[in-house]
Parts: structure tokens; sequence; C-alpha cells
């Protein structure tokens, strides 16, 4: 046991295989603690089996045939590097298949915009209700399939891959994408009417490209996500200099 023990963590998101993406998830899916998470996860990367509590928080441990103690303070310090797991992905990350069914590009660029409104609108919806049934939903649209069995930590990784795709395009379209408060229409704020409001939103979205002409929407569903939030967010921003240039 007098043996040196190296560990090997990933160190980013991007950094993480499928593998480890699934079993990250699936940990999440247990709604286990973030130390509980990262224990586990450092654990299995690195095939060690506690087999002992000592006291003094130390632990004995096995890889292999060798045997070594751990404590926790360097549990702990070896887990820190895992840290990046207490927050969404800075850019969007997915598992590239569900079964045998294939993801659409983790940051959607050439998606049509159709199948960003409606994966947004069920984004909302289950920020709101909880249901599971809508991160299903979400992942049809996404995996392009309407026979796709995901398991609980498949379902949790959609959501991840949304929550962190909606932060990109909010550093990216920072015009478009602005936080709202209760008072003008936080989705999360007003219970009563959330479905007329995802509704109202879309519609106006669709409006905005169109510019009114009705003739023009089945052009605008299928334009490049990219470019439609591209858009948006210059019409956001003109809307913005012209409100403050008004009050000047």
């Amino acid at each position: 046991m007098g043996a040196s023990l190296n560990l090997i963590l990933p160190t980013s998101w991007a950094s993480l295989t499928d593998k480890q993406l699934l079993m990250v998830y699936g940990l999440f899916a247990r709604d286990l603690s973030a130390p509980e998470v990262k224990t586990l996860c450092l654990m299995k990367w690195n095939k060690l089996e506690v087999l002992n509590e000592h006291p003094k928080n130390t632990f004995l441990v096995k890889r292999g045939k060798q045997k070594f103690y751990l404590t926790s303070s360097q549990i702990q310090a070896a887990t820190s590097t895992l840290d990046f797991l207490d927050s969404f992905p800075p850019e969007p990350i997915r598992l590239a298949r569900i079964g045998r069914h294939r993801a659409l590009p983790a940051d959607f660029e050439g998606v049509p915009f159709e199948k960003f409104l409606y994966s947004d609108n069920l984004y909302a919806g289950f920020l709101h209700t909880k249901s599971y049934n809508l991160l299903l939903q979400m992942a049809q649209v996404l995996y392009d399939s309407d026979n796709i069995k995901p398991s609980q930590a498949q379902l949790v990784s959609v959501f991840y891959w949304f929550a962190s795709l909606k932060q990109y395009f909010a550093r990216l379209f920072p015009h478009f994408f602005q936080p709202m408060t209760a008072d003008n229409g936080n989705l999360l704020g007003r219970s009563d009417n959330l479905f007329e409001q995802l509704r109202d939103s879309t519609n106006a979205q669709i409006r905005a490209l169109t510019g009114g002409d009705i003739t023009k929407e089945p052009t605008i569903k299928q334009l490049d996500t990219w470019r439609a939030l591209t858009e948006l967010d210059a019409q956001a921003r003109e809307a913005e200099e012209y409100r403050k240039a008004s009050k000047s």
C-alpha cells in the first residue's frame, strides 16, 4: 500500500465522453448532492472501490490489486477538478445519440427556426410545470424521431443541452435574449396564462421576421436558426437605440 495513486479527471464539460455525460446525468436524475456526484465520478472514472472507512475520515480504497488510503480532504481536493459540473456547460453539449437516433447539431446551426421555436416553448413549459413528458417531446424534436425512448438520465441530458444552448445564445444575441421580470412577462412569474404567452411570443417573432406578410411564414419557419436569431437581434438592437434616442 506504499505505491502512489494517480487520479485522472476531465477538466471541462467539453472533455467528457458521451459515456461520462450519461453517468453524470444519471446521477443528477437521482437528485444527489454535488459532492456526492463528484465523488462517485472520481471513483468510477478512476476504477476505485471503497473497502472500508477508518477513523479520522480515512478510507481504504482498491484499484486492481493495489490498495491505498485516502483522506476525505484528499478526495475533496481531487473532486474540485469537477467543479465545472456545478454550472451549465458554457457551450451547448449533448449526447450524440439516444439509441439509434442522432441528435441535431448541438449549437442549432443549420437547424430550421421552426424546430427551435417548438423546442423553446417545450423548454419553457418544462421550467413551469416540471413535466417530464415535455422533455420527452423535446427529445423527439432534438433527435428527430417520434419513436425515441429516452431513459431518465437521457431526459436530463435534453434539459441540460437546451439550457446551455439558451445561455449560449444569450451571449451571442444579447439584444434579443434579455432577462425579463415578472412585471414584463416573465414566463415563470405568471402561471395563469403561460401557454398564451408562449403562443404570443412565437407569433411575435414570426411577425417580426415576415414584416406582417403571412405568405413569407413557411419560408421563415425553415430559415436557419442562427440567421433568424441574427435578424431578430439586429431588430431588437435597433429598437433599443430608437428608444434611447427618443428619450434624449
